[in-house]
């Protein structure tokens, strides 16, 4: 299947007007800043940079300049080396650093690695271990459970770990957004890792242990509903198993 995007039929200034309070945002990394990411920047929003590929293949240093206004910028490792014009992800990763406080590059089925530059930190993260059965979305899954750990103070580690753990349970079912866990799935997932004998003291486990007070918090689901199923059906041989969603804390 081959597709392609369509121009807006307005800007994103237009369709926001004046930005809603607000602690974040995750914006496109553009040659221009829009009007509406000046305005939420001088309220004191934090700005979470994403970029998606460069189909021309130019690359435009002006886009780099925009970081600036940003808190963090969040590229894959293809993007991050297109950008910087660097031949591996780590130089890309330190260049990036250099203009803006939090830089982080995700490296697919490798984890993630950042740098933040306001409290020193440094970490490599590897992935989890899963079968992966649809990509789509993973990245904007990462991106947004990196931007609660950041509001939440965490350490980078743990940032790290929860955003790879959001994307794993994103890509181990189908359809986009459909797919993006709830804090629901995350409570059941540190249940079951739990439940496994070889895990319970094994040091993967314990890097994971910053969970257990989060999701203590999650109620127990009474009304349990099934995911709403995508419109893309997998083959039976790729068929993922299937997993259910608390409803109350499906959002």
């Amino acid at each position: 299947m081959v597709t392609h995007g369509h121009p807006p039929p307005m800007s994103a200034s237009e369709l926001i007007g004046d930005p809603p309070k607000a602690l974040a945002a995750v914006a496109d990394l553009g040659e221009e800043p829009e009007p509406w990411m000046l305005a939420a920047r001088k309220a004191g929003v934090k700005l979470f940079g994403d970029a998606g590929w460069d189909p021309t293949g130019a690359w435009s240093s002006k886009r780099l300049d925009q970081l600036s206004n940003f808190h963090a910028f969040m590229p894959n490792q293809r993007e991050a080396m297109a950008f910087t014009g660097k031949d591996n992800p780590w130089s890309a990763l330190y260049t990036l650093a250099d203009r803006v406080p939090v830089a982080v590059v995700t490296l697919g089925a490798q984890g993630a690695m950042a740098v933040d530059s306001e409290t020193g930190e440094e970490e490599w993260v590897p992935s989890l271990p899963v079968t992966a059965y649809d990509p789509t979305g993973a990245g904007d899954c990462f991106g947004a459970a990196f931007v609660v750990g950041c509001l939440a103070g965490w350490p980078l580690g743990d940032r790290l770990r929860f955003a790879n753990l959001c994307a794993s349970l994103a890509v181990q079912e189908v359809g986009g957004s459909l797919a993006a866990p709830g804090w629901g799935d995350i409570a059941d997932w540190w249940q079951r890792a739990n439940a496994r004998r070889e895990r319970q003291s094994s040091q993967w486990l314990k890097r994971f242990a910053f969970l257990e007070d989060i999701v203590a918090d999650v109620p127990p689901g009474p009304n349990v509903v099934q995911r709403p199923r995508s419109p893309t059906t997998p083959t039976p041989e790729r068929a993922p198993p299937s997993r259910t969603t608390r409803g109350p804390w499906r959002h």
